[in-house]
């Protein structure tokens, strides 16, 4: 199945390609540098999602359920949860440009 990809890959590169450009083939590294983050992207995503989710349910828990669940408690619980998705997530293309 790989074998097929590759095949087709090389053909759309072969018909794109300018005549007599020779193809070159990308290490590991140079497709990382390129799709990998600017160096702090990812961490400065998370802490602004937190601080807007966070500030968010700090206030809605604050307004709406002062007695079932303090605005600190869900505050907390959401900034932690939206800290952590976007961690993983990263940002979006919008956000690094």
């Amino acid at each position: 199945m790989s074998d097929d990809i590759e095949k087709l890959l090389a053909q759309v590169s072969q018909t794109t390609q300018q005549p007599g450009a020779t193809p070159a083939k990308k290490s590991g590294s140079d497709v990382a540098k390129k799709s990998g983050d600017k160096p702090g992207g990812r961490f400065a995503f998370a802490l602004v999602t937190a601080l807007v989710f966070g500030g968010i349910a700090f206030v809605v828990g604050w307004l709406f359920t002062p007695f079932v669940l303090t605005g600190t408690s869900m505050g907390v619980g959401a900034a932690l949860g939206s800290f952590a998705t976007a961690l993983l997530a990263g940002p979006p293309r919008w956000f690094s440009s």
